[in-house]
């Protein structure tokens, strides 16, 4: 079958392109100017924001070093030494407050404290003292270079740098001298002691750090340590650890060392726990002035007032102890015991007083604390010059022969109220020479009386002590009746020393140096107790003065009563005037003195200024 016939099928037609017409030209060239004048904008305004950027990242650099430069410097004078350095750290940073454009906010002095002021904004408030941190703003006027006017840029930086110091109200190297320190402290710690001075005195200037008693404790924080309650062999091992892992250099760290050792193994007794840091009604060794505690790890301590400070507050409000020093009055019988009413500590913080409780932030006292120091003589033993009653002495030896028997007996007690001190300014230099600590010291008072020490209660009353009538002189038959008696009736008196107005003690920065230690005042606790005593004859020469007893029976015999006191003050003369030898620096031991406060600075640490805001 033949193929049908099929029609022919045309290709289709493939038009060429087309040329763009003028109009649709026009249009393409707008868009990409618009494109490309888009993109330049960006690139102009990216151009002048990163310079932006620079300028104030440069001016934030310029603010936090001079802020750092002005933290430094911080003393309490209205800022006017922060401002100095904060302009002049500018300045070398390439900030010009004088140049136009450019302009240094004065500087403000303030406090920064989180604790304290936790909903302000950087935590730093002005002129709140004691001021630790300084803020400085920078400003400049920078132009845009293709966007918009020129514009102020500012950046604001808080630097702090808190500033401690150490300090006591107590010993004196001086003190270390005589063979006291073995009795005293041997005494407070219940154990024998025989160290040299030698190795007392490199105790003395040793120094160890609270992070190293931080670390020795197996503790974390400063609030942790001060929170440590412990014995007092235990604080012995906490020092010995402490000074094992120091970074502190010290010349005498192995006498320190061994010496520690050696009363560690003398035994030491007493059972009372010690608080490492003082509280509200709970003394302790360290007295914590810093808001932000953490801030005391780079501060250092002393040794030797370390361990006799903890010695104290182990002892404080326990019944009097006897201390074995020796004494040497040219007297048959004298003893002397001690009772630690409050303990000392030692201070550690800032400069400046609190305004939330008006008190010094700082501060420290030393121990209040109540000496009886027994006298007892007799004829038995001595000769006693009898003045005006030789001639009776006379007859009755001529009738007794050497069966006369004269005892004085004079308990003595002595109460030394603390004196004060606190820090009121610190000072931070380039060098620690240049640099200052100023502590305010008020001396404390004393009382003296003629009184039995009581048995048990540690609590009691100087003036329950002093009522109790003592027998102090009786002329009688050896070992048979009292011929007569003479008793007081309760004799108290102040030891002359005045009130006097608060001292400011300036010490410089180096540790070891003639002026660690300063007094207020000075004067010699034998003269004023003798002084003191001088005033028992009138005293006692008043209507009812004394009761005069003859074999046993109170009678009214004042016609006798002089030529007793003459014979009285006669023997006590000579002994009041031997208690410098002794008294005196045994109270220094203690870091008591009557009228008179000796502070030992321990050390100035100047803390590193850093930024915080």
């Amino acid at each position: 079958m033949p193929l049908a016939h099929r029609p022919f099928e045309r290709s289709p037609r493939v038009r060429p392109p087309a040329h763009a017409t003028p109009a649709r030209q026009r249009g393409s060239f707008a868009v990409a100017a618009v494109a490309w004048l888009l993109v330049a904008i960006a690139t102009l305004g990216a151009i002048d924001i990163g310079h932006v950027f620079f300028v104030r990242r440069d001016l934030q650099k310029v603010a936090d070093m001079a802020a750092i430069a002005a933290a430094q410097r911080i003393v309490n004078d209205a800022c006017t030494e922060p401002a100095k350095a904060a302009a002049s750290n500018a300045a070398a940073n390439g900030f010009d407050p004088a140049a136009s454009g450019n302009t240094l906010v004065a500087p403000v002095c303030g406090r920064w404290d989180p604790q304290r002021f936790p909903s302000v904004q950087g935590y730093f408030v002005a002129q709140v003292e004691p001021l630790n941190a300084v803020q400085v703003t920078v400003e400049q006027d920078v132009p845009f270079f293709f966007v918009g006017p020129r514009r102020t840029l500012s950046a604001t930086s808080i630097a702090k740098a808190t500033n401690t110091d150490q300090f006591t109200v107590g010993t004196t190297l001086a003190s270390l001298q005589g063979g006291l320190v073995n009795g005293l402290l041997g005494a407070l710690l219940h154990t024998n002691l025989s160290l040299t001075v030698g190795a007392y005195q490199a105790l003395a200037a040793t120094q160890i750090k609270i992070s190293d008693l931080v670390v020795a404790a197996n503790v974390t924080t400063v609030d942790a340590l001060l929170n440590t309650q412990i014995t007092a062999a235990q604080f012995m091992q906490l020092m010995i650890d402490a000074l094992t892992r120091t970074q502190v250099v010290n010349a005498s760290r192995q006498i320190s060392l061994d010496a520690m050792q050696s009363m560690l193994s003398a035994g030491i007794g007493g059972g009372n726990l010690i608080n490492l840091g003082s509280r509200p009604g709970a003394p302790g060794v360290i007295s914590l002035g810093l808001s932000d505690k953490q801030a005391a790890l780079d501060a250092k301590v002393n040794l030797f007032d370390m361990l006799m400070v903890a010695a104290e507050v182990g002892q404080a409000g326990q019944p009097a102890i006897n201390v074995p020093v020796g004494l040497n009055l040219g007297i048959v019988h004298a003893t002397l015991n001690l009772q630690i009413n409050t303990p000392p500590s030692i201070a550690l913080g800032e400069a400046g007083i609190d305004p939330a409780t008006g008190d010094w932030r700082t501060q420290t006292s030393n121990a209040m604390v109540r000496l009886y120091l027994d006298i007892a003589l007799d004829t038995e033993h001595n000769q006693i010059s009898a003045g005006l009653l030789a001639p009776v002495l006379s007859l009755l030896q001529f009738l007794l022969g050497n069966l006369v028997q004269i005892s004085v007996h004079v308990p003595i007690v002595l109460e030394v109220s603390t004196g004060r001190a606190w820090l009121e300014q610190t000072n931070c230099e380039s060098t620690a020479s240049a640099s200052t600590a100023v502590v305010g010291v008020q001396p404390g008072l004393a009382n003296l009386c003629i009184g039995q020490l009581p048995s048990g209660d540690p609590n009691t009353s100087l003036n329950s002590v002093c009522s109790q009538p003592t027998t102090i002189l009786s002329l009688g038959v050896l070992h048979g009746r009292k011929l007569i008696e003479l008793k007081t009736k309760g004799t108290q008196l102040p030891v002359e020393t005045p009130q006097s107005d608060a001292v400011k003690l300036t010490f410089n920065g180096v540790t070891g140096d003639a002026d660690d230690y300063q007094s207020a005042n000075s004067n010699a606790v034998g003269s004023q107790l003798a002084n003191a005593l001088s005033q028992l004859a009138s005293s006692w020469s008043q209507p009812k003065g004394l009761d005069i007893s003859i074999l046993d029976a109170s009678l009214p015999l004042e016609f006798i009563l002089n030529p007793l006191l003459n014979l009285l003050t006669g023997v006590l003369t000579p002994i009041l005037g031997a208690l410098d030898q002794v008294v005196v620096p045994l109270l220094n031991l203690l870091g008591v003195q009557v009228g008179v406060a000796t502070v030992h600075n321990e050390a100035l640490t100047c803390g590193a200024a850093q930024t915080v805001y």
